[in-house]
């Protein structure tokens, strides 16, 4: 479906993109998302809980790499604020978020001012 929207909505070529991709080994994702890892297993084990890894590359980007973690451990801190809500459901959801934003954004710098 992704693919078809952007066929008849490019994006604007002018502008880089990069894709980082969550590709977790199995025990890598919290008991939560475990049920959605299973469901999506059936089209493709190669996924985060939330989507199989190449729905997550943007077409036309740059591929920075693949992070063992899944969905929720890259994008939502929930360790941080709930930790009861840690300990229960999202069990994998610690991750060095600000080191992996930083190490981006210097990847990022470094490509555009070769560019």
């Amino acid at each position: 479906m992704r693919q078809a929207w952007l066929s008849q909505h490019p994006l604007p070529s002018e502008i880089p993109y990069y894709s980082l991709v969550t590709y977790p080994d199995p025990d890598h994702i919290s008991r939560v998302l475990r049920s959605g890892y299973k469901k999506l297993s059936k089209i493709d084990a190669r996924n985060d809980s939330q989507l199989i890894f190449y729905d997550e590359v943007i077409p036309g980007s740059t591929l920075v790499g693949y992070v063992n973690a899944d969905h929720w451990a890259l994008a939502v801190p929930v360790s941080r604020s709930h930790p009861w809500v840690t300990s229960m459901f999202v069990t994998r959801n610690a991750y060095p978020r600000e080191a992996l934003l930083e190490a981006l954004l210097r990847l990022v710098d470094e490509d555009l001012e070769a560019r």
